[in-house]
């Protein structure tokens, strides 16, 4: 399953209006699909992606992953500490994206990480941070900047261009994303499966196989 850069833009306009509703039990049942808005390219029509922002408190928790040294820094896209809480250099600044892939043709989850004063998060901070679920990268391998098991094609968390914005991110790979999503729609083709929002229920899948590893409530 891909996505033309068409098919993508009216999905992803889809999905955050279908999620957008501000009913107490709307919010519940959508908890982690709110907050998406969708924003178009400055210069180029048609580059269009989701984006949200969100603020976190920054935090160390056990997991499966060994520390690193610090990787040398990237410049990230500047962030408005305005709208960061005052004092608080505990907190964290998440820009979460949504692209499309220019290689997979698939959506692809992109995010900075910045503390209160605006700097970036190296990948050991990064991969700390609450958006992510305490086991997501158990047992994992990590190296200057990326995280990844032993033995796979390509790593979990990596750092690289965004698509759109040409800044440098993190994000996660999407290859074997869309394996997974298949196989959630094809469990539930005959329990009300409408052909016409395939795409959007395509999406809407996706959020479920990447809320195994990310806590979008947060």
């Amino acid at each position: 399953m891909t996505f033309t850069r068409s098919q993508f833009d009216q999905t992803c306009k889809q999905f955050i209006q279908r999620h957008s509703c501000s009913t107490r039990e709307a919010h519940r049942e959508n908890k982690g699909k709110l907050g998406w808005s969708w924003r178009e390219h400055a210069h180029m029509p048609g580059f269009g992606f989701m984006e949200r922002v969100t603020t976190m408190p920054k935090q160390s928790r056990a997991s499966g992953v060994t520390p690193l040294l610090e990787i040398e820094e990237h410049s990230l896209e500047p962030v408005d500490c305005a709208v960061a809480p005052s004092g608080a250099l505990d907190e964290i600044i998440c820009r979460q994206y949504i692209v499309l892939s220019p290689t997979f043709q698939v959506p692809t989850f992109y995010f900075s990480a910045n503390d209160s004063s605006g700097a970036p998060l190296v990948l050991a901070e990064a991969s700390q941070i609450p958006l992510f679920r305490r086991d997501a990268f158990d047992a994992a391998e990590v190296t200057s900047c990326s995280i990844g098991h032993a033995g796979a094609n390509f790593p979990l968390l990596s750092f690289g261009d965004h698509p759109t914005l040409d800044v440098r991110c993190w994000y996660l790979h999407p290859c074997g994303t869309s394996a997974a999503v298949d196989e959630i729609l094809q469990a539930t083709k005959d329990d009300g499966f409408d052909v016409e929002d395939y795409h959007l229920r395509w999406l809407e899948a996706w959020f479920t196989v990447l809320s195994t590893m990310l806590d979008f409530g947060t």
